[in-house]
């Protein structure tokens, strides 16, 4: 019977006789190191995949998959871009944001990532809503300046909801020539997420889109629009044909580039 030249020379020394008995340990030893090398490599690799899938995943619930924004200036066309975001059939969803980096200060401060959003739309680009564990995220009302904080933040902070904290903005454009002054607002807390991602639950603190354009002056402008897409993966593509489409100079970004410290080797 016809056999493979490396299984003939496996067994060859796997049956060698008695007085080539050395010879045959040696060859089994071999075997099962290198079966337990590759076991443990799998084993190793089969984890740290399943590891950065999970990151992925709690992460994307919050990030959007890809954004268009104003290239040097809030974009505020921002309708016609939703509109034409939405008629592409690669695209799942799309919703105006806007960012700001804050301080924000109760009984302690901490820095976070202010993001405006409109409560209404914000369910097509996350789960922010379904994250809520105290709280709704309809509760962010035009003028009420309520404020949404994540479990950890709100933690650190020492609030809780129905607590007033201070947020400040830095605004340059106020007192140029003092290097500008900070913008403060105090808002109340109406709601607190729980993302199970600290980046978020540390690190955001969400209020409505209306009342971030009021406070940043912003007219009707936002920084950008986020997509969810059907599918990921062609984030970049989809987002740069989106901007070509709407023509004009736009900034660009999909989650690869927003996390390259966590993908890089995706």
């Amino acid at each position: 019977m016809f056999k493979p030249v490396p299984v003939a020379i496996g067994l060859r020394y796997l049956r060698a006789k008695r007085r080539n008995g050395f010879i045959s340990f040696i060859s089994l030893a071999s075997i099962l190191g290198i079966a337990l090398g590759v076991t443990a490599l799998i084993t190793t690799l089969a984890v740290m995949s399943g590891f950065q899938r999970e990151i992925r995943d709690r992460l994307l619930q919050m990030a959007a998959h890809a954004t268009v924004s104003g290239y040097g200036a809030p974009l505020q066309d921002w309708p016609r871009a939703v509109r034409v975001a939405m008629a592409d059939p690669r695209v799942a969803g799309a919703a105006p944001y806007i960012e700001k980096e804050a301080l924000v200060s109760g009984a302690n401060n901490q820095p976070a990532m202010l993001r405006g959003v409109d409560p209404a739309q914000e369910g097509k680009v996350s789960v922010l809503g379904a994250k809520m564990v105290q709280g709704r995220l309809q509760d962010l009302v035009p003028g009420r300046f309520n404020i949404v904080l994540g479990r950890e933040l709100a933690m650190w902070l020492g609030v809780g909801v129905g607590d007033d904290v201070v947020v400040t903005l830095a605004d340059l454009r106020s007192n140029p020539l003092s290097g500008g002054v900070g913008t403060m607002k105090r808002f109340r807390v109406s709601g607190i997420f729980e993302a199970g991602y600290n980046e978020f639950d540390k690190g955001l603190a969400v209020v409505n889109l209306q009342d971030l354009q009021r406070l940043l002056r912003m007219g009707e402008g936002v920084t950008g629009v986020r997509l969810r897409l059907h599918d990921m993966d062609q984030a970049f593509a989809v987002a740069r044909d989106l901007a070509l489409r709407l023509g004009g100079p736009y900034r660009v970004s999909d989650w690869t580039q927003d996390n390259a410290n966590l993908f890089r080797a995706l």
